[in-house]
């Protein structure tokens, strides 16, 4: 059974980007050729609703007694109003709920191969070994071994609660694993109230661990954190197999040193801190680098009020084993379940937040945060004395976001060499200092520039583009589709970009506002409403446009207005480009995108055109413009 639930969103607008089955994304693209119009996702569904000045995102979750649960296509329980600007929407599927089972009957403990001691309602591991529980407990298991052992303890249809400390305590040991068994359901409730003051002897969490924790298993378990944490380990924690439903009072899944999921079906609920979290940064004694959060496989649902992921080093997410995809589902800030509108005070709910680098390799992901969707910081003294470097590499992927400020922020550099990105409403989508773009397809909708280039940790920036395919628009306003405060270099790849829906003959909103050098060596550029700023192009680029070139300030089209150093080509032109379906076609070129807006003049740079070549523009299937490329640069009249 199918449940829906709306939010109303407060905005001036409503649009929806659509766009992201991949084209295999894995091989080379072919530079002159895209369809954007094949770029849909078929697994997802979203609808906005109109009425008066608000627009309705839905969102969906499927009822069911299934312990198999998160995927990104499932969704959520009603979520509150949302307060702030948000332009347009992603589709967030609450998953199925990982059923929490109230186990009874006599408590009970035993092991083949280890020791153990009772005292009133606390349990003492002591030595390595495999233990199984079951039943109901109103008290505690701890772990007491040596640094030697490994224990390992087995859940099989167990409730364990307390109300004094964590449920489960691993105090020393090696490592320890905690087992649900397969077919079981398992619970354990930190009953304790909600932390107000730091202490040295109570367990963070409701599963507390100060040695390496796996949590693995084919049955399912629900940890509810009612004091701080719900799973808290102060070294390494790592996650697989297991059908895990984490609901931390802070944080839902903590590892100090470091969080690994390798697998399994992972729900991690943060009323208020963060979902996944790591805090060192220095480097162990064996030579690892401390703070990261890998994500190597698996189903994971991060519904968190601040950052879902929130990294002290790296995130780094792949998909290691071909049967074992990635799908990922974020919702944190305003969009989060946990989210109290009286209550809340905005500090970081970002989606995906590290503070050196941010790596994607392969995996679906999905983002609709309040604060950037995924932020990557700069300049961070780390604990092994390094700084962090602020980069975000995206290398394949299906990622989709909705933010309530940027998309993807990275304050150093930010690459994409493949995979999908779209970002379906966003300030900004794409803003780093350094942006390169070197394949894949990019998807942005922005409030303010679609693509900014930003002196944010450097004195220089830089946009540069050698393939792939990117495709921009914005709302109306003084908004430009790219934006570099600094220089513009474009060798190879595909750029459709917008200015300000409707505008013409201003320069305030164009498809590209460069405030340094803009060069142009190869690839194809199309810009609806001019561009702020002519490239300089080599003799293989051709130029055909519906408007004359003309050199302009910011103030409008007569010599020496606006801003200094400032040009651009727009001008009156006859053509209307409504919103459809568009396709540039002719010798070396075919091309699909679509227009949501209308605009008031098209031009295109391209290596692609050929001299004497016809092109033709079509809207809907119907010719809307054609030409012959008889020179280097031609008006179409």
């Amino acid at each position: 059974m199918k449940k829906k639930f709306v939010i109303g969103l407060s905005i001036l607008s409503i649009f929806t980007l659509v766009g992201c089955s991949f084209l295999n994304t894995s091989s080379t693209l072919n530079s002159s050729t895209y369809n954007s119009s094949e770029v849909s996702n078929e697994n997802t569904t979203s609808s906005n609703v109109e009425s008066g000045n608000e627009s309705y995102v839905s969102y969906e979750s499927s009822e069911s007694n299934s312990s198999e649960v998160v995927s990104s296509e499932n969704s959520s329980e009603e979520t509150s109003y949302i307060d702030y600007e948000y332009n347009s929407s992603v589709t967030v599927n609450e998953p199925d709920e990982i059923i929490q089972e109230d186990n009874t009957g006599e408590f009970v403990i035993s092991t083949k191969d280890g020791s153990f001691s009772k005292n009133g309602n606390i349990y003492t591991l002591e030595t390595a070994g495999t233990y199984v529980v079951s039943g109901y407990l109103a008290g505690q298991i701890v772990v007491n071994a040596t640094t030697n052992d490994e224990v390992v303890i087995e859940l099989n249809n167990v409730t364990i609660e307390y109300d004094i400390d964590s449920p489960i305590k691993a105090l020393v040991a090696d490592k320890v694993e905690i087992s649900a068994k397969s077919g079981t359901n398992n619970t354990i409730n930190d009953n304790r109230s909600a932390k107000t003051s730091d202490t040295t002897t109570l367990g963070e969490g409701a599963i507390y661990a100060s040695t390496d924790l796996k949590l693995k298993g084919s049955g399912t378990l629900v940890v509810n954190g009612n004091y701080n944490n719900a799973v808290h380990t102060s070294k390494d924690l790592t996650i697989q197999k297991l059908a895990l439903k984490a609901i931390g009072y802070n944080n839902a899944l903590k590892g100090n040193d470091s969080v690994v999921i390798n697998s399994g079906t992972i729900q991690a609920y943060a009323k208020t801190g963060n979902g996944i979290k790591t805090e060192n940064s220095d480097i162990s004694s064996k030579g690892n680098q401390r703070g990261t959060i890998a994500i190597n496989g698996g189903e994971i649902y991060v519904d968190s009020l601040h950052d879902a992921f929130d990294a002290s080093y790296n995130v780094e997410i792949d998909e290691t084993d071909s049967e074992v995809p990635t799908s990922i589902t974020i919702k944190t800030g305003t969009q989060a379940t946990y989210y109290n509108r009286s209550t809340f005070k905005a500090d970081s709910e970002k989606g995906i937040k590290a503070e050196n680098n941010i790596i994607i390799n392969k995996g679906s992901i999905t983002i609709a945060a309040s604060d950037d969707a995924i932020h990557a910081n700069y300049g961070t003294t780390l604990e092994s004395g390094s700084k962090g470097l602020g980069n975000i590499t995206i290398n394949d992927g299906l990622i989709q976001v909705a933010s309530g400020d940027d998309g993807l922020h990275a304050d150093n550099t930010l690459t994409i060499n493949g995979g999908k990105v779209v970002v379906t409403g966003a300030t900004e989508g794409f803003e780093a200092n350094y942006i390169n773009i070197n394949g894949g397809y990019s998807y942005i909708y922005g409030t303010d520039d679609g693509v900014n280039c930003s002196k944010k940790s450097f004195s220089n920036c830089e946009f540069n583009m050698t393939g792939g395919y990117l495709d921009v628009a914005v709302r109306s306003g003084d908004t430009d589709g790219i934006d570099s405060n600094g220089n513009v270099t474009i060798s190879g790849g595909v750029i459709v970009t917008r200015g300000s829906p409707g505008t013409t003959g201003s320069n305030m909103s164009t498809g590209l506002d460069v405030d340094g050098t803009c060069k142009m060596t190869g690839g194809t550029l199309i810009a609806f409403n001019g561009l702020e700023k002519t490239p300089s192009t080599n003799s293989g680029i051709y130029l055909a446009t519906t408007s004359s070139t003309t050199s302009m300030g910011m103030g409008g089209f007569a010599p020496g207005g606006g801003r200094p150093g400032q040009s651009g080509s727009s001008s009156s032109s006859k053509y209307t480009f409504q919103a459809g379906n568009y396709t540039l076609s002719g010798n070396g070129i075919e091309i699909s995108f679509t227009n949501d807006y209308q605009y008031g003049n098209f031009l295109i740079y391209s290596s692609s055109i050929s001299s004497n070549a016809t092109y033709t523009l079509s809207r809907n299937n119907s010719t809307l413009l054609s030409w012959s490329q008889t020179s280097t640069s031609v008006t179409i009249s």
